[in-house]
């Protein structure tokens, strides 16, 4: 997403970058000409901050700043553009997850809802590009969205896809469900997944899957 370091943000920039997050795109921040940029005395660490308050929910996604003097930032985008090409491909194993989840609820538990309390059983990636994780519960209404937004800020840190989009369906193991729903994650609060038929995982054991 090119922005030009002697403009301000447009309604148009937002509208495009509104599209890129709708479609769960990778997505760069490019501030051009950033050699007018520094001529008037703007800084890195303002720009950045500008760009994360005008896109909260890109907040995560790299920002780079070039200009055509200096061939070798260029050079960096792209190795920029390719660092998260393949972080978007990643692929992690359901151990790996549901050790993080394990922790996650541990140190903060989900909390009651309707006086209900979420229990969160297991977790597994089922695609990449954009990486797609589903989180197994005994049934996401019940699962606060504070909560949710807690353990996609616990994937985004410790999972290597930190800096592309990352979708999280909840799903029960009771009731019906259809497949392409919406997922529920930083872009998009529609109702939760409910499908049927899985088991709830056994926290104190070892969980291991093959990848699919």
């Amino acid at each position: 997403m090119f922005l030009d370091a002697s403009q301000t943000i447009s309604m148009v920039d937002k509208q495009l970058v509104g599209e890129i997050a709708e479609e769960y795109k990778p997505c760069i921040f490019v501030v051009n000409k950033w050699d007018l940029g520094q001529e008037a005395e703007m800084t890195t660490e303002k720009w950045t901050q500008y760009i994360q308050y005008s896109f909260g929910t890109l907040g995560f996604c790299p920002i780079a700043f070039i200009t055509a003097k200096e061939p070798m930032t260029v050079k960096r985008l792209i190795n920029v553009a390719q660092s998260i090409a393949k972080q978007a491909r990643m692929r992690v194993s359901t151990s790996r997850l549901n050790q993080l989840v394990r922790q996650a609820v541990v140190r903060n538990h989900p909390p009651m809802r309707a006086n209900r309390e979420a229990r969160i059983y297991y977790a597994t990636q089922v695609a990449t590009e954009p990486p797609t994780i589903v989180v197994k519960c005994n049934d996401p209404k019940v699962v606060d969205k504070s909560w949710r937004r807690y353990l996609l800020g616990v994937f985004r840190d410790q999972l290597p896809f930190a800096e592309v989009p990352i979708k999280v369906y909840y799903r029960s193991r009771s009731g019906s469900g259809r497949a392409g729903d919406e997922p529920t994650d930083e872009f998009d609060d529609s109702p939760e997944v409910i499908l049927s038929g899985d088991e709830p995982v056994d926290f104190d054991a070892d969980f291991e899957s093959e990848d699919d």
